[in-house]
């Protein structure tokens, strides 16, 4: 069982899958009418062929932004997904021998086009290896649950946790406000502290909000003005004046990049000094260039998880940069690949699970999930404990970074990989 390890390329995993194969082989294998159907047995043997595997390869669906203005998140982080599978895949695939395939399709970041997305894809993957966004996933969960599938939102709402057909990865937004605003307070915030928050009217903004009112009770501090505009928004004058008049010491952000390109511009013009923390979606590279990267440099922070790009002194960024370098050398440092790779990275051990089990079909899927256990991933998120739905436990660690364009990625971690007590304790889950 690949558990705590959660390396890829693991010789004690190639031993199994040899030995599994030599033992199969010893047994007579199965008869031919046991080598196709709708799913394996969980017997360990050669996984029976099911929808998304043909006995060869293995395809997972990825429904995600290619256009649109959430493009800047879901193209990176589909080539982090794509760029661990063509790793795996130069190795001898997952077991050592089945390939891996992803078939992508532009949700543009729109429901209604996802489920289009969905219908297209439900018949034909194993299960889905992203789907970007929170009211996306949202849309998607009661065609996941008819058809007993899995998929890996690419979205940190506590709400996913304990969820039997989602496959979360990474630390929730929840536990990012937390321990970034519990930094805020630690090392910069006034006595009587008045935090204002801006925010997408939907529910990424609401779960962020959650973790904001956990801190401000456990912290201390004031929630001041709590300002909200809808995702398509594309000027904020009304919301930054309402900022302006708040009496803030900090405004905690939770929007998409493009949101925040233009507010941190407007801000900039009008004269406004006050810390910025951003949510991790809030992030693009663009916000460290020109005019606005000097703002930006001296006035945001961002909210996110991980070791800083390029420290290679944490193994799993070591593997990371050495599959960039072999697959994707044009790659520029980059969060939300980062987060790609990582929920890859997950995806691929709990095949390695099913197919040790000898079941891919959906069944298959759940037990390997529920089989797993701590899943690690080198230190690029904290380690997920999966099993039972209800028991599953998120990593609660998180990094607060600094806008700074002397570095890779233009993100300087000031604190790595921390969690605050109040942060430990949460568990709305």
């Amino acid at each position: 069982m690949l558990g705590s390890e959660g390396t890829r390329r693991s010789p004690a995993r190639l031993l199994v899958a040899i030995l599994a194969v030599v033992l199969v082989v010893a047994a007579g294998c199965r008869d031919d009418d046991d080598d196709s159907g709708d799913g394996g047995g969980g017997t360990g043997g050669e996984p029976a062929t099911t929808a998304g595997f043909d006995g060869t390869t293995i395809r997972l669906g990825v429904i995600t932004p290619q256009t649109t203005t959430a493009a800047v998140i879901g193209n990176p982080l589909t080539a982090g997904n794509q760029t661990y599978f063509d790793a795996v895949n130069d190795d001898g695939g997952i077991a050592g021998k089945y390939q891996v395939e992803l078939d992508v399709r532009d949700s543009q970041y729109t429901p209604d086009v996802a489920a289009q997305n969905y219908a297209e894809l439900r018949e034909d993957v194993v299960l889905f290896q992203q789907i970007l966004g929170t009211a996306i996933t949202n849309a998607l969960l009661p065609e996941l649950e008819d058809d007993n599938l899995m998929g890996a939102p690419a979205s940190l709402d506590a709400e996913w946790v304990h969820n039997p057909n989602l496959i979360p990865v990474g630390g929730p937004y929840q536990i990012q406000a937390i321990n970034s605003l519990d930094y805020w307070v630690q090392t910069e915030a006034p006595d009587d502290a008045t935090l204002c928050v801006m925010r997408q009217d939907d529910l990424y903004g609401e779960a962020a909000m959650e973790g904001v009112e956990v801190a401000a009770e456990a912290f201390g501090f004031e929630i001041g003005v709590d300002t909200q505009f809808a995702p398509t928004a594309t000027e904020f004058t009304a919301q930054l004046q309402e900022i302006r008049g708040g009496d803030c010491d900090a405004v905690y952000l939770v929007s998409l990049p493009t949101h925040a390109i233009t507010i941190y511009g407007e801000a900039s013009a009008a004269g406004y000094e006050n810390r910025w923390i951003g949510q991790a979606p809030t992030w693009v590279s663009l916000l460290a260039e020109g005019e606005l990267g000097a703002y930006t440099t001296e006035h945001v922070w961002i909210a996110s998880e991980g070791p800083q790009w390029g420290d290679t002194s944490v193994e799993g960024m070591a593997q990371m940069l050495d599959d960039v370098a072999e697959f994707a050398p044009e790659q520029e440092p980059d969060i939300y690949f980062a987060f790609g790779y990582v929920q890859a990275w997950t995806v691929g051990q709990i095949l390695e699970e099913a197919v040790e089990r000898g079941d891919l079909s959906p069944d298959g899927i759940k037990a390997a999930m529920e089989e797993i256990g701590t899943v690690s991933l080198g230190g690029l998120t904290g380690d997920y404990t999966y099993g039972n739905p209800d028991d599953r436990e998120p990593p609660k660690t998180s990094t607060v970074f600094a806008v700074d364009p002397t570095v890779e990625g233009s993100l300087r971690a000031l604190k790595t990989s921390f969690t605050s007590e109040t942060a430990e304790e949460f568990d709305d889950f």
